[in-house]
């Protein structure tokens, strides 16, 4: 990728909006991560350089930060808030999905805050457990600053949604969820995830006897998704369940992301299967 940045068009169908892709990846990946090394095809790329891909931007209802590289990364936090900051110059009903494991600048966390009505902020938590986080996001920001920073962002009503993917179920649901809801966030989106041969070899590889064991339990379903490995369905709905239940006492909302999960259909668990928010509406109504 020459480019610092580029928009591509969406991978995810229940999103169905463009994603901004970053030149700069990670230099420690996750553990679970099979993108960050992934270059898109010329025939998926929107726009190239910054000015290109604002001007793409703001003709549409919503982007992604960021499938393959974290945006508050350090080397990509400056880009990310010069994206943020001239799109919404450029159309106001502009509502980016923003996901990050990292700590977001301050400067950036007061654009946030000031257009917190046109932003759908995600922050991962996949666990609170620090010796499995140092092994699977050895490069992210540590579990308790993440959390102080939710419990920040929650007080100045910024209504922050919980990502927890991948969720392995390692024994400590309602310590998560306590940790979680005490931080005054009210929504969480929760998926087991998916790995490729890679990720998943690099888990039997980890040293962590827990993820090994959710290595070796994972196997390909056509029916759950064909873009990878997945835990058996009748695991994945019990652990899932576990997950919803330890949220439900601590009032927080569950959704359950279907995008590597197609066939939970007839679970009985409360699926997200399309991003909406209510600028989308204001917009096809101006």
């Amino acid at each position: 990728m020459k480019t610092a940045v580029q928009l591509v068009g969406s991978m995810y169908p229940c999103q169905n909006v463009p994603m901004v892709v970053f030149g700069k990846r990670c230099p420690t990946p996750c553990l679970y991560c099979g993108l960050y090394k992934y270059q898109f095809p010329a025939e998926k790329i929107i726009a190239e350089g910054k000015e290109k891909v604002i001007e793409e931007m703001s003709k549409h209802k919503s982007t992604y930060f960021a499938p393959v590289t974290d945006c508050f990364l350090p080397e990509n936090s400056d880009l990310t808030h010069n994206l943020l900051e001239e799109t919404w110059k450029l159309n106001q009903l502009w509502t980016p999905l923003v996901n990050t494991k990292q700590i977001i600048p301050g400067k950036t966390k007061n654009l946030i805050i000031a257009n917190k009505h046109r932003l759908v902020l995600q922050i991962s938590v996949p666990s609170v457990d620090e010796e499995i986080i140092s092994i699977l996001e050895p490069g992210s920001a540590p579990i308790p600053e993440r959390l102080e920073m939710i419990k920040r962002l929650t007080l100045a009503r910024v209504p922050v949604i919980v990502v927890v993917m991948p969720w392995f179920d390692l024994g400590n649901a309602e310590d998560l969820a306590e940790k979680i809801s005490s931080t005054g966030v009210l929504r969480s989106i929760i998926s087991n995830g998916i790995l490729t041969k890679e990720t998943k070899n690099r888990m039997l590889n980890s040293g962590n006897q827990q993820l090994i064991q959710v290595a070796e339990s994972v196997c390909f379903s056509k029916e759950a998704t064909e873009k990878g490995l997945v835990i058996p369905r009748e695991q994945r709905i019990e652990s899932l369940t576990k997950l919803i239940n330890a949220f439900k006492n601590f009032g927080v909302k569950v959704r359950v992301c279907i995008s590597d999960n197609h066939d939970l259909g007839d679970s009985g668990l409360p699926l997200c299967g399309e991003f909406k928010h209510h600028n989308f509406k204001r917009k096809e109504e101006r």
